[in-house]
C-alpha cells in the first residue's frame, strides 16, 4: 500500500509539472504571436503614415508644376480633393479621415515673403523669383485610435539674377548672366541642365545661349553662368525662364545689365 501510494504521489507530481510546462509554453507561443501580430500591424500603419506624407508632398509638387504653367489658382485644393478620395480607396480597412488647409495670406519663408492664395504663390519678373505651394494635411486613422496627427508640406524653387554683365572686347562680345537657384530648405538646385533654362531673353528677344556651372566665392554660391554669344551693343534687360526637373517654372528678370571693361 505504502509503494502503489508513492506512485500515485510520484505521478500526480510528474502531471503537475507537465501541465505546467505545457501551460507555460502556451502562454509564450500565445504571447509571441500576440506581440508579432501587433509589432506587424504597427509596422503597417507607419508604412501607410509614411506613405500619405510623401504623397502629400507630391501632390504639392505636381500642383505647384501645373500652376507655375497655367496660373489655375484652384489646382492644388481640386488635387488634393482627388488624392483624398483616392487614399480613402487605396486604404478601406484603415479607417482613413483626411483633411487638409491651405496657406493664406503672407509667410515668412526661405528668406523671403510669401503671399499664399489658396495654398499657391509666385513673384516672378523681378531679380529674385520664386513659385511656392503650401498646405497642413490632417490625419486620424480609426483602427489604431490615432486621432489629430497633422504634418504640413511645403514645395518652393527661388532663382535669383546675381548678375548680367556685357563684354564688350572685340574678340568677344558676349553677355553673360549669373545665376542662383535654390529649392525648399534652401538647399542649391545642383542638378540643372541647359534644356532647364526654357528661355533667355535680352531686351525682350530669345536668344541661343550656352550653360556652365560652379562654385563661385564672389557670390559664395553655386552659380549657372548663362552665356549670349555675338552681342553687338548691350542689352538693357535680360530675363531667364527656368523649369526645374519636377516641372516647376519661375522666371527672373533684370534691368541691371552692367558693362565689363575687362
Amino acid at each position: 500500500m505504502r509503494i502503489v501510494r508513492a506512485k500515485k504521489g510520484q505521478f500526480i507530481i510528474i502531471a503537475a509539472m507537465l501541465l505546467s510546462i505545457m501551460i507555460i509554453s502556451i502562454s509564450t507561443v500565445i504571447y509571441g504571436t500576440v506581440t508579432y501580430y501587433r509589432q506587424e500591424r504597427w509596422e503597417e500603419y507607419v508604412t501607410v503614415l509614411d506613405s500619405i506624407r510623401t504623397s502629400s508632398q507630391n501632390v504639392l509638387q505636381i500642383a505647384l508644376a501645373n500652376y507655375s504653367k497655367t496660373s489655375n489658382p484652384n489646382v492644388l485644393r481640386d488635387y488634393l480633393n482627388q488624392w483624398i478620395r483616392d487614399v480613402r480607396k487605396a486604404y478601406p480597412g484603415f479607417g482613413v479621415d483626411l483633411s487638409f488647409s491651405l496657406a493664406q495670406g503672407v509667410h515668412f519663408a526661405y528668406g523671403v515673403s510669401v503671399n499664399y492664395n489658396l495654398g499657391l504663390a509666385r513673384t516672378w519678373n523681378q531679380p529674385l523669383s520664386f513659385s511656392a505651394s503650401n498646405a497642413t494635411l490632417n490625419l486620424d486613422l480609426a483602427s489604431v485610435g490615432l486621432t489629430g496627427y497633422n504634418f504640413s508640406s511645403h514645395v518652393f524653387l527661388k532663382m535669383r539674377i546675381r548678375g548680367a554683365e556685357w563684354y564688350s572686347k572685340e574678340s568677344k562680345r558676349y553677355v553673360s548672366i549669373y545665376v542662383s537657384v535654390e529649392k525648399e530648405g534652401s538647399d542649391p538646385v545642383n542638378n540643372l541642365q541647359k534644356s532647364n533654362f526654357a528661355d533667355i531673353k535680352l531686351d525682350g528677344v530669345s536668344s541661343t545661349f550656352s550653360v556652365k556651372r560652379y562654385y563661385s566665392s564672389t557670390y559664395s554660391s553655386l552659380i549657372y553662368e548663362i552665356r549670349v554669344n555675338s552681342i553687338g551693343a548691350k542689352p538693357l534687360t535680360a530675363e531667364v525662364t527656368l523649369v526645374d526637373t519636377r516641372g516647376i517654372q519661375t522666371v527672373s528678370y533684370t534691368d541691371n545689365v552692367l558693362q565689363n571693361s575687362d
